[in-house]
């Protein structure tokens, strides 16, 4: 069971083609936004094999870039987490049926349980996002953050990934 925007369906365009991606967005929110020499670095050093520290990762993922002042608004892990014994019961469940019948039918509620659950985090009080700038605030006209156009929040769905089973 698979929550988020699946790469090959993630356009933000009307053409299906050019610019950012739904997917690419919420990567950013989730991580925040560094500078493009620091992400041309980190990307040499992690093809070289180098880890940044899990305490730099933390800190990133809590505080997003010192670069870009752009704080982290992660959606999938924190909703997920939020929701997890209402997730558990149904996947339990899920599991069950799916052992009994063969039927996908309740791994398929679960998906949509999760991505509603994502979707509504966007909203949510215990999201514990930062609040926009002052100068985001006047160019979207809008103290919400991540809640633009709804695209990449619509975006957000499921899929049953059967591997090898």
């Amino acid at each position: 069971m698979l929550v988020g925007i699946p790469q090959a369906n993630s356009s933000r365009s009307a053409d299906g083609g050019g610019g950012i991606t739904n997917a690419e967005l919420l990567y950013i929110h989730t991580h925040g936004v560094r500078q493009k020499s620091m992400r041309e670095d980190m990307k040499s050093d992690m093809d070289q094999g180098k880890k940044y520290s899990e305490a730099y990762q933390l800190y990133v993922q809590s505080h997003g870039s010192p670069l870009w002042h752009s704080p982290p608004r992660p959606v999938l892990e924190p909703a997920m987490d939020y929701h997890k014994d209402a997730i558990k019961v149904d996947l339990s469940e899920a599991v069950k049926l799916y052992l009994r019948t063969g039927r996908d039918t309740g791994y398929r509620k679960v998906g949509m349980f999760g991505a509603a659950m994502a979707k509504g985090w966007f909203e949510h009080p215990a999201n514990g996002w930062a609040p926009n700038s002052p100068k985001t605030i006047i160019k979207k006209g809008s103290e919400s953050p991540l809640i633009d156009t709804g695209a990449m929040r619509q975006a957000i769905t499921y899929v049953v990934d059967k591997g090898d089973v």
